[in-house]
């Protein structure tokens, strides 16, 4: 199953809630970020409204 998330595309908030994901806050990284099930997900803001999408890894190493 492919998912609509990809890398280089731009999502709103409510796009990104839709798809299940859940904002995480992280003080260290000026990237927002959003965690699904084992992956967390890295985005740009591009305006006050969109995302845009730069990498995914496994959750694991995200907290070592």
């Amino acid at each position: 199953m492919e998912t609509a998330i990809q890398i280089n595309k731009t999502f709103s908030l409510e796009q990104l809630a839709r798809e299940g994901l859940q904002q995480r806050d992280v003080k260290e990284l000026s990237a927002k970020i959003f965690i699904k099930g084992d992956k967390v997900y890295f985005f740009d803001q591009t305006d006050n409204k969109h995302y845009r999408l730069y990498s995914v890894i496994h959750k694991r190493s995200f907290f070592l």
